[in-house]
């Protein structure tokens, strides 16, 4: 895991004389837009399994790892739904009230093995971030804690934009098909 001292060598030589401490919160608060925007820290969660009758269970996470999203579930290996705001209701669904807790639609049987694939960010005590994700992306959470730092509203919205091009080669330009348009004339 990277530390957040570890951006500082992309943060500090655009934002001279902002004391260490400051610019290392703005780098959390980088990093945690960054998982936010982009769902790009993706990690499996150890299977939990079930117990007969219970609908709510405990979703661990690691420590100082906060949950974006639930993206897919399996249970015993199957594709299994997972519910989200404006989703029409069903009965066999995954779902998180909370980011805390995980909770079924409907009681499952006893020893079913639910694995669950969820988008996080660090949390707000933690000490820095996932090596990869540093390897892929210090230059753009660099851009975005300068901006928080130096309030340049110019590196702010170049953050975006790089940002929403990024979302879209991360989740759709990956395709293996187009997807259909209308052809528009005027």
């Amino acid at each position: 895991m990277k530390t957040w001292a570890a951006f500082l060598k992309d943060v500090r030589p655009s934002a001279p004389g902002i004391p260490e401490p400051r610019l290392e919160h703005a780098v959390l608060r980088a990093a945690q837009d960054f998982c936010d925007r982009t769902r790009a820290w993706k990690v499996e969660l150890d299977p939990t399994t079930t117990r007969a009758g219970a609908v709510e269970y405990d979703l661990e996470l690691e420590r100082n790892v906060e949950l974006v999203r639930i993206e897919s579930a399996t249970l015993n290996g199957i594709p299994f739904a997972v519910w989200r705001d404006g989703d029409l209701p069903r009965s066999r669904y995954v779902y998180t009230p909370d980011s805390k807790t995980l909770m079924f639609g409907e009681p499952m049987e006893a020893g079913a093995r639910l694995v669950l694939t969820c988008t996080v960010k660090p949390g707000n005590a933690a000490a820095g971030i996932d090596d990869a994700l540093f390897d892929r992306y210090v230059t753009l959470i660099a851009l975005k804690a300068v901006s928080i730092a130096t309030g340049d509203m110019t590196k702010r919205l170049d953050y975006e934009s790089q940002c929403d091009a990024l979302k879209t080669r991360l989740w759709r330009g990956n395709a293996a098909i187009r997807p259909r348009t209308r052809p528009n004339f005027f």
